[in-house]
């Protein structure tokens, strides 16, 4: 049995995995117990605001892993195109590993929910913000000019979150590819233009 100090941990991570493979109307709380092995109890106890609640959580820890990976990759690369390679590459690689069930950790429940749930909106606009902010900061860093790194960051994350549901939904990691190819030329005209 999982020890009480682990039991809000293993029903948010329970819950964003059930969330993004099979949705959050799809997904129910005895789903999330059954999923985390947590007490019975537990998820009221430590979710008392319910499904709401936990996805909540779920969106902010899901989408904070994504940030923690985005700002490593960022630390790493050479480039904002090395970054997205990089990304993507692990990406695509995650997509086969699950046969295409798993997408974005956060967008399935975003796309459900908003903007019916105030709550998971700023949930998600937060996990959002986050990721520009990680983008900004990589672009500013390879001396983008300002007037270009903010709409430069929302075509990143557009782009592959486009791709990443076109591949899901085509069993394919060939938009994800195609996405890369064509944002890593935009991303190196735009550096140059920069200079």
């Amino acid at each position: 049995m999982i020890r009480q100090s682990k039991q809000r941990d293993a029903l948010i991570w329970a819950a964003a995995k059930l969330f993004r493979r099979q949705g959050y109307s799809g997904t129910g709380l005895r789903d999330i117990l059954a999923s985390s092995g947590a007490a019975r109890g537990s998820l009221y106890h430590y979710f008392p605001g319910g499904k709401e609640e936990i996805g909540v959580a779920a969106v902010a820890a899901a989408g904070g892993l994504v940030t923690e990976t985005f700002a490593e990759l960022a630390r790493q690369a050479d480039s904002p195109a090395d970054f997205l390679r990089r990304y993507t590459g692990m990406l695509v690689r995650w997509l086969e590993t699950s046969n295409f069930r798993d997408g974005c950790p956060i967008t399935t429940t975003l796309l459900e929910t908003t903007p019916g749930s105030v709550a998971l909106a700023r949930a998600g606009q937060s996990v959002f913000a986050d990721w520009r902010v990680v983008m900004e900061d990589l672009l500013r860093q390879h001396g983008w000019r300002a007037d270009r790194v903010a709409p430069t960051a929302t075509t990143m994350i557009a782009g592959l979150e486009g791709a990443l549901l076109l591949a899901r939904v085509e069993a394919n990691a060939q938009p994800i590819h195609d996405m890369t190819q064509a944002l890593c030329e935009i991303l190196q005209a735009g550096r140059s233009e920069s200079l």
